[in-house]
């Protein structure tokens, strides 16, 4: 069942050829009208170039907040020069999926994470109570509820569940009043929203990714909107990248893995080790345990970095 909004994919060319041939999986899942990937000109001819048909575009990034604008706030917040672009780029991506809501036509749009692919269709609306919803696994970062309740003065963490789920459904209207909000705030220097987010950070921290787009929009609506979404336990694989090849996995995988996780994502940077290998494909392996089952057995071993966890 297609529901009537865009999916917003922020990516760069490097990403999206590493992933492209996920894509159609993508869209076969994928309960949005459009696909919208947004990035540079580079981005744009590989969107064109992909055979994916109508149902997936671009836009220019440009177009919804110049780069160099938010590069030379950077600067200033640094209070440097030569700050490196990717710096930069991590905030920026943040900055393009709340400014988009200034130009979405719709009442909703979903931010997707480019490097995450679903395992099954699914939908971002209640059947039964025809709420939008709003996503939740666990995570802590305490760097981006620093940033927040300096922008948002006496917002906080007020749910044991994270927001970060790798994707959200974002009521333009909701968003909007989030950025004027933040622009409100007398206390921090700049007009525009990412000015203020970007000097709420310490300078010593901003290099170490200091602020959530997702954390700070959901926190944002259980204190303002609270009856707006219905809250669901999304199970995806955050780090499916260290035991999965993206460009082996077949239907019958997505298949048994989708029993289990809503999702898989494949991090930069993220690679299969060779003791991972033939686990999580193995047909043997398949047939006598669940995706999950092989998860929380492999978790054993990583008991000191990020786990998943099923509600």
């Amino acid at each position: 069942m297609q529901e009537n909004y865009d999916v917003l994919i922020v990516t760069t060319a490097k990403d999206y050829l590493r992933l492209q041939c996920n894509y159609p999986r993508l869209l076969r899942y994928m309960p949005g009208r459009r696909l919208i990937f947004v990035g540079n000109e580079e981005v744009g001819r590989l969107v064109e170039e992909s055979g994916l048909g109508e149902r997936a575009g671009y836009l220019p990034e440009d177009d919804i907040l110049p780069f160099d604008a938010v590069h030379k706030v950077m600067g200033k917040a640094l209070d440097r020069e030569d700050v490196p672009r990717g710096v930069t780029g991590w905030y920026y991506q943040q900055f393009l999926k709340m400014q988009y809501s200034a130009q979405c036509r719709d009442e909703y749009y979903l931010m997707w994470d480019g490097d995450t692919v679903p395992c099954k269709p699914f939908f971002m609306f209640s059947q039964e109570s025809g709420l939008p919803y709003l996503d939740l696994k666990h995570e802590y970062h305490e760097e981006y509820f620093r940033t927040l309740e300096k922008l948002l003065p006496g917002m906080h963490k007020c749910i044991e569940q994270s927001f970060i789920s790798e994707h959200m459904l974002i009521n333009r209207e909701i968003m909007g009043n989030l950025i004027r909000d933040i622009e409100a705030n007398g206390q921090i220097p700049g007009e525009r929203f990412y000015e203020k987010i970007l000097h709420a950070i310490p300078r010593e921290r901003l290099a170490s990714n200091s602020f959530s787009e997702f954390e700070t929009y959901g926190t944002y609506v259980a204190f303002r909107r609270p009856m707006a979404y219905k809250l669901r336990y999304w199970n995806s694989f955050r780090y499916a990248g260290e035991f999965l090849n993206p460009y082996t996995i077949g239907d019958e995988d997505y298949e048994w893995l989708g029993r289990s996780f809503d999702a898989l994502s494949f991090e930069k940077g993220h690679t299969v080790r060779p003791d991972h290998q033939n686990l999580f494909d193995n047909k043997e392996y398949q047939s006598k345990l669940s995706a999950r089952q092989m998860l929380e057995i492999a978790q054993e071993e990583f008991k000191d970095s990020y786990m998943e966890v099923w509600n």
